[in-house]
This record gives structure tokens, C-alpha cells and sequence, in this order.
């Protein structure tokens, strides 16, 4: 999971960085880039959340198994 996060943020980050180079540049297909660039700012924030879900379910995980041993203590 933490594999395909990384991956999507990745290629976010390459179609935002696309999107602001065409749009400098005066590419004459920017507004094909524009779109691609906002799919990759999608993308990019998808990852970030899917990342964080990650992180705290990791400390739920942790801190449910710490009060188990103490209860049993």
C-alpha cells in the first residue's frame, strides 16, 4: 500500500511539474497539460492522505496493544 502511495505521488508530482513547465512555456497543447497537472495535484493529495491513514491506523495498532498489556499487568 505504502508502494502504490509513493508511486501516485510520484507521478502527481512529474504531471504538476509538466503542467507548470507547459504553461510557462506557452506550449500550444497547455490546456491538455493544465488538466493533467491538476490530475497530478489529485494525485499528489490522495497519496499524502492515504499515507497518513496509514500512519495513524500504525499508532492505533500500537496504542491498542499497549493498553492490553497493561490491563493484564
Amino acid at each position: 500500500m505504502k508502494r502504490i502511495a509513493f508511486a501516485f505521488a510520484l507521478v502527481g508530482t512529474v504531471l504538476a511539474v509538466l503542467a507548470q513547465y507547459a504553461i510557462i512555456n506557452d506550449w500550444t497543447l497547455f490546456r491538455l497539460f493544465h488538466t493533467l497537472g491538476f490530475i497530478g495535484y489529485i494525485l499528489i493529495i490522495s497519496a499524502a492522505a492515504s499515507l497518513s491513514l496509514l500512519f495513524i491506523h500504525q499508532l492505533s495498532r500500537e496504542e491498542k496493544m499497549r493498553i492490553r498489556n497493561k490491563s493484564f499487568e
